[in-house]
Formats: C-alpha cells, structure tokens, sequence
C-alpha cells in the first residue's frame, strides 16, 4: 500500500464539522446557563431540574466524545472499548448509588443472619 492509498484509509473529521459541533456546545452552554436561570427565578421540582441539567450535559458529552475524540470515524474496535468503558462506568455509579442509598438506613444489632 502506497502512502496516497494509506492517506486515504482513515477518515477525517473537517473543519466545518468541528465549526458546527463548537456552535452546538456553545447552544448548549448557553441552554444550561438559561436552565439554571429559570430554575432560579421559577419554582420547579428539583427533580426536573436535575433531568434536564443531566440531559444537556449527557448532550454535550456525546458530541465530545464522537467527534473531538474521533469515535465516530474510529474502528469497531475502539467504538466496542468505548462503549465498554461506558458501561463500566455506569456500574460503577450503580455500586456507588447502593451505598449511597443504604446510609440512611438503621444498623442491623446481632449477629450477621
């Protein structure tokens, strides 16, 4: 394989996408600053402020991570470890959440069943 052919093996992300993807990061700041602003000013449940404050967040890590670290043009392979690191990241907040949740709890008295 020569270097031309080799050249043209791996895709690349242009310019205009990283342009577009900048302008929809700086939508989305501007989307959480104006969410914490109406939160501040209008009375709503703290639990849908959290969902939102997480589904603009979750955006915005996705299009980071698909594009500024190029796993969207990337192999199967780097996307399959990706999506790995994912889910262990995730039970890693589940075994976290257990603990977190069971703190409230009252001590157990006696010996272990």
């Amino acid at each position: 394989m020569t270097h031309k052919e080799h050249e043209h093996a791996h895709a690349h992300i242009g310019p205009a996408t990283y342009y577009k993807i900048f302008a929809a990061l700086m939508v989305l700041m501007f989307l959480t600053v104006g969410a914490w602003w109406v939160e501040t000013v209008v009375e709503i449940p703290r639990a849908l402020g959290v969902f939102i404050a997480l589904v603009i967040a979750s955006t915005k890590t996705v299009l980071i991570v698909l594009f500024f670290m190029h796993i969207k043009v990337s192999s199967r392979v780097v996307q399959l470890y990706a999506i790995a690191a994912l889910f262990g990241l995730l039970f890693l907040f589940v075994i976290t959440m257990g603990d977190y949740i069971a703190r409230g709890w009252p001590p157990q008295l006696g010996p272990l069943p």
